[in-house]
């Protein structure tokens, strides 16, 4: 005969009582079988499936908070647009700039130029550059008498 456990005489079971028999007055049990949970790798592995996935999407946020200058305008090169090299003149042309090229461009249009022009690499530059929005922007810069060093 199999030895029971001192303190977990039915296994891992609880015993309730459910109710009384009519004729004995003996107490009935319900018994309900609660083996322990066994640990499960998915649970873990979703948890850290959802945490890459929110960490990419505030870092992508992130990557879009702010529009960093990429342009380098030679600000003590005197041209006939900045003749006291004033800073507050290049902002505003350059803002003024950036407004008619977002006004006169597609945004997704120019993002697959981006991404075209960067995979140029693969046919050996062989293809075309495509003109993107930062091109334009140099080009009117340099139309309005900047000299615009990283063309």
């Amino acid at each position: 005969m199999k030895k029971k456990h001192k303190l977990f005489p039915y296994g891992y079971m609880s015993q309730h009582i459910k109710g009384y028999c009519v004729r004995t007055k003996q107490p009935i049990y319900e018994y309900n079988h609660k083996l322990p949970k066994e640990k499960t790798y998915f649970s873990f592995s979703f948890k850290v499936l959802t945490i890459f996935l929110l960490l990419c999407g505030a870092i992508a946020l992130m990557g879009c908070s702010t529009t960093p200058n990429d342009i380098i305008v030679d600000s003590r090169g005197k041209s006939s647009a900045n003749v006291d090299g004033s800073a507050d003149r290049f902002h505003d042309d350059f803002y003024t700039c950036k407004s008619l090229v977002e006004d006169n461009t597609n945004a997704i249009l120019n993002s697959g130029k981006v991404l075209y022009n960067g995979f140029r690499w693969r046919v050996l530059w062989l293809s075309p550059k495509l003109s993107t929005r930062q091109d334009y922007i140099n080009n009117c810069l340099t139309g309005r008498g900047y000299n615009v060093i990283d063309k």
